[in-house]
């Protein structure tokens, strides 16, 4: 929870590391959480100025979300998908919305 507290306050700094420890202990099973979780860290890391690893788990969020019959995960991955065209100087980044930008307009 404070991971995502701190991912919604745009403190990434504090976010990185605690979303990454919580994703290394869930297992493909929870592939829903892995999801959502994936998709506060895709957020935090482009508040980081970290496009090129924000649409490296942006790509992951919308993987699973493609798999999952989740409108949460699915509304998440058009927050990441929202948050990345911020980056559209960055190729990795901009490749992501492009790729699908149709999911925004579900």
């Amino acid at each position: 929870m404070d991971a995502r507290v701190f991912t919604e306050l745009r403190r990434p700094l504090r976010a990185v590391p605690l979303l990454q420890d919580v994703l290394g202990r869930y297992d493909a099973t929870h592939a829903r959480e892995m999801a959502l979780y994936r998709s506060w860290l895709a957020v935090a890391l482009a508040d980081a100025n970290e496009p090129e690893r924000a649409a490296e788990e942006a790509r992951r969020v919308i993987e699973a979300s493609g798999d999952l019959s989740s409108e949460r995960t699915a509304d998440r991955a058009r927050t990441v998908l929202r948050r990345l065209q911020a980056y559209e100087d960055v190729p990795e980044a901009r490749a992501v919305p492009a790729d699908h930008g149709h999911l925004l307009l579900a």
